[in-house]
């Protein structure tokens, strides 16, 4: 005979049955596992800041999520990583071989602006290297970079002579012992770093420019995230909330950079996919549609 629901609630109460109450169990949350932070103690960054936009404005549809942090790694290492399934997300800048490594979610991080490249350089010669005025010029400068970013091919495949390192934070004593002669860093990243070495600054007169969206790369192991984040794309595009968290995480370098007042030194880059979608207005900053897609 069925138990009623006064009945029910009696014999819960004298602990002969669970409460009708109870909650259930919650659903697991989404792991995400990730590299776009390099230690668990650093403060939440830009790329991290987006993600977890993404994964919020979708958490009504997808349920719960956890980020995990995954160890200090090189981009070469992320990207077997997301092949093996030990990662679930890395950022970097795309390349046709990233693009067949792992799944790509197609809009810019940085809506183009991480290929707007500043040099760096010693301050004291600094008037001397503000001189340049072409690209032939300043290919006959010595210039670093980290050898597992795709930028290393892109001087190089523009007869730029570029010694490898092998991490970015190798690149200061190197100019301080006039090893090379700059290093540069996207337009979006690089006051912070530069501001807290005194004896380097950021050269104003010119810069190097190169179609080089920077995207998240999920695992082809994980392709249920990776539509969950195309959906987010188009959620956060649509309704400004993307825009709004890039003025207010890269709006202040963005001003301070002058881009709009430089001499921009244009590169080509043979690495990018065909399929890169730079007819999408909604996905470059308008300095990059201008400049370098025009």
């Amino acid at each position: 005979m069925p138990v009623s629901l006064d009945r029910r609630h009696c014999l819960s109460a004298l602990g002969l049955l669970p409460a009708i109450d109870a909650a259930l169990p919650a659903s697991e949350p989404l792991l995400v596992r990730h590299s776009l932070v390099q230690l668990p103690q650093e403060s939440p960054n830009y790329e991290l800041a987006v993600l977890s936009l993404l994964l919020d404005k979708t958490r009504p549809t997808h349920g719960p999520y956890r980020l995990a942090y995954a160890p200090p790694m090189t981009q070469s290492r992320a990207f077997l990583q997301l092949g093996s399934g030990d990662l679930d997300i890395a950022s970097s800048i795309t390349t046709t071989a990233h693009e067949n490594e792992a799944l790509a979610l197609r809009v810019c991080l940085y809506r183009g602006l991480i290929g707007i490249r500043l040099p760096i350089a010693l301050a004291r010669r600094r008037a001397e290297l503000q001189r340049v005025a072409s690209l032939a010029q300043a290919r006959q400068l010595r210039l670093a970079q980290v050898e597992s970013w795709p930028d290393t091919q892109i001087l190089k495949a523009n007869g730029w002579p570029v010694q490898g390192i092998a991490r970015r934070d190798s690149f200061p004593a190197l100019l301080q012992r006039e090893r090379i002669d700059l290093f540069a860093l996207g337009a979006i990243e690089v006051y912070p770093i530069v501001d807290a070495l005194p004896d380097l600054a950021v050269l104003d007169g010119w810069l190097i420019a190169y179609a080089a969206p920077s995207y998240f790369f999920v695992s082809p192991r994980r392709p249920e995230l990776a539509e969950r984040l195309r959906k987010a794309w188009e959620l956060v595009l649509a309704d400004g909330s993307f825009f709004a968290l890039f003025d207010r995480w890269l709006g202040p370098q963005l001003q301070r950079a002058a881009l709009e007042q430089r001499r921009w030194l244009k590169l080509r880059n043979p690495g990018l996919p065909a399929d890169t979608p730079l007819g999408d207005d909604r996905l470059w900053h308008p300095l990059v549609s201008t400049r370098l897609r025009g």
